[in-house]
């Protein structure tokens, strides 16, 4: 398969990693790319890095953060501008990839029906160690790392299909997002991968594994990786997918699916010794509840505007209730195995 791609990588007061990233992503083996980074209004002198080292990097410099989803858009939208576009690939800033992801990428993706395909997230400080290997769901509308915190020992490499990938190193074919949308802007940073993964899959699509693409993430760079902000948008977010993707019956059962989940999740945070937190420090319980109370009030709020998105899927619509079903048995995580942030 032939047909340029365009990496896209957002960049946000990336300093520390965007030399990397873009070296990387300028070694790359396949023959016909283009880089484009889009500064999110980084103040730490990372546009100054860009433009002055990377001259063959499309540097589109934004007066102000737009945050990860309206960002990440303006890349893509740019790479649509470009009629030789074939595949847009967004890259996160604290990455570094193999020489061959996007080959290995542009190779997955030769299979009919293919929108997406999910790269190899390895810990960069442990590389030895799963980010993820595409996306698990939920039943209440959230999505998982699939793997995230295993050892790689290549459990995971003979699956040649996912639910979909993450939105930090994924690859999409250009004919799948004019048909089902760019990330929606207004869940402005997590989940919006998931919810693009919802619509490719509800478009009629699959998302395809390359085991071979790999990709070395630090996780959590520009955000702490357990800070109330993040489980108040995550909380938020996972309402507005679980309304706009899910059938409406699924819907109805999510609820008392959310509560077991949580209360595994208490469970465990009152027994920190047997059952450790996946990555970082642990918020407290108070600060939990109040991003959790704060997240469900936004989302409700914004219920309206969720269901008329939920409509818009009509128009290209190709899953059924059954198709949901079988992606929840093929790809769904048991709450027990639902890892505590």
């Amino acid at each position: 398969m032939s047909g340029r791609a365009w990496i896209v990588v957002l960049n946000w007061n990336g300093k520390e990693y965007i030399r990397d990233c873009l070296a990387s992503a300028f070694a790359q083996t396949y023959p016909d790319f283009v880089v484009a980074c889009v500064d999110n209004g980084s103040t730490d002198g990372s546009t100054a890095i860009v433009r002055d080292e990377f001259p063959d990097a499309r540097l589109i410099a934004l007066p102000e953060n737009l945050h990860y989803a309206r960002g990440t858009n303006v890349g893509m939208q740019e790479a649509l501008a470009d009629p030789r576009c074939e595949f847009i690939v967004p890259l996160n800033n604290d990455t570094r990839v193999d020489r061959e992801w996007l080959a290995n990428l542009v190779r997955a993706a030769d299979s009919p029906g293919v929108g997406a395909v999910a790269a190899k997230l390895l810990l960069m400080d442990h590389p030895d160690v799963l980010n993820g290997a595409g996306i698990w769901i939920t039943r209440d509308g959230a999505g998982v790392d699939r793997g995230w915190l295993q050892k790689d020992e290549g459990q995971f490499d003979h699956d040649p299909e996912v639910f979909g990938g993450s939105g930090g190193a994924a690859l999409y074919r250009r004919s799948t997002l004019e048909t089902v949308g760019l990330l929606d802007a207004d869940f402005v940073a997590y989940l919006e991968d998931v919810d693009l993964a919802w619509r490719i899959r509800i478009g009629g699509y699959r998302a395809a594994f390359a085991p071979n693409a790999i990709v070395y993430h630090k996780h959590s760079a520009s955000t702490a990786p357990n800070s109330p902000w993040k489980t108040y948008i995550s909380e938020r977010n996972r309402i507005w997918n679980l309304v706009q993707n899910y059938p409406w019956r699924y819907v109805a059962l999510a609820p008392p699916w959310n509560v077991a989940r949580n209360i595994v999740a208490l469970r465990r945070r009152i027994r920190p010794n047997r059952y450790p937190i996946a990555f970082g420090q642990s918020l407290t319980f108070r600060d939990v509840v109040r991003a959790h109370l704060r997240g469900r009030y936004d989302a409700y709020r914004g219920m309206r505007r969720a269901v008329r998105k939920r409509r818009l899927r009509d128009a290209y619509r190709k899953a059924t209730a059954s198709d949901v079903e079988g992606w929840f048995r093929r790809f769904g995580i048991r709450i027990r195995d639902v890892p505590i942030h």
